[in-house]
């Protein structure tokens, strides 16, 4: 996420807790059809990209075939995570 820019308790939350399959509430989806590829080891995965209502984090939610957990990932470094907004 950009320097200045700080991210609702609901995208920290996510942040948290990224293996989790459901997006909170102020996530909508931003394509209708999932990017589709496999990674260099040849697994199967799915990506759909989201972006929050309140705060503008955009969030990409991988999801690999066969596995049950899934993967959010910010466009911020989870290391470095914003301020919370008040």
């Amino acid at each position: 996420m950009p320097a200045g820019v700080q991210a609702c308790d609901h995208c920290l939350d996510l942040a948290g807790d990224a293996r989790r399959r459901e997006p909170h509430e102020r996530l909508t989806l931003q394509h209708n059809a999932p990017l589709v590829s496999q990674s260099a080891a040849g697994v199967p995965f799915s990506m759909m990209t989201f972006q929050c209502r309140q705060c503008g984090t955009v969030w990409r939610l991988y999801d690999r075939a066969n596995e049950l957990f899934v993967s959010w990932v910010p466009q911020w470094r989870p290391s470095s995570p914003p301020h919370r907004l008040r």
